[in-house]
């Protein structure tokens, strides 16, 4: 009994959350890659009025730490991992640290789960190409192939439940164009 009030909770939680997160990491650790060329500032390329900044630093072992800045002053931080799946580079990223509405509950924020996002990535020298997931493609996929992939949906959120090896391989077979990744942002360095 109390195995499924704490599984209701963290899906709850989950659910509750800003973006489609997963349960588990996109990546394993013989994925994961470091490219020192990653680090820096990023800015959308083209834009002529302020853009979202990326600013990417080296922490421990093969992490990054992003800070994302909006236009307005918002920000949000996130560990990253670089990882490698065949031929292609992904970003697995993580909130590390969660600022809850100040009107919540204890026990809101308390209930809160940071989940993994998933982002395609190419980098060439002074330019970032960012490919955000397809979350409405995502979701028309598993509503039509519900087994395709191990999820939770509750009040029309869907989280992915997936383990690991799962997800890379739904990844890998869902690259081509339409499918799980949207058009690539262009950034340059700032």
């Amino acid at each position: 009994m109390k195995m499924r009030f704490l599984i209701a909770v963290t899906i709850t939680a989950a659910l509750l959350s800003a973006c489609l997160p997963s349960v588990n990491p996109f990546y394993r650790e013989k994925d994961v890659v470091f490219d020192s060329d990653l680090l820096g500032e990023w800015r959308i390329e083209g834009e002529t009025k302020p853009s979202e900044i990326w600013k990417i630093e080296k922490t421990d072992g093969k992490a990054y730490k992003l800070t994302t800045t909006e236009p307005d002053g918002k920000q949000g931080e996130f560990t990253v991992h670089l990882f490698k799946l065949e031929q292609d580079c992904f970003l697995d990223m993580i909130p590390s640290d969660c600022t809850y509405g100040l009107k919540q509950t204890h026990n809101v924020a308390t209930a809160m789960f940071p989940g993994h996002l998933l982002m395609r990535v190419t980098l060439r020298a002074s330019q970032l190409k960012v490919t955000p997931t397809n979350f409405g493609w995502l979701e028309k996929h598993l509503t039509a192939n519900p087994k395709a992939l191990a999820h939770h949906v509750e009040d029309k959120r869907l989280l992915l439940t997936a383990d690991t090896r799962a997800l890379q391989r739904f990844v890998l077979k869902h690259l081509g164009d339409g499918e799980l990744f949207e058009k690539p942002t262009v950034m340059v360095r700032k």
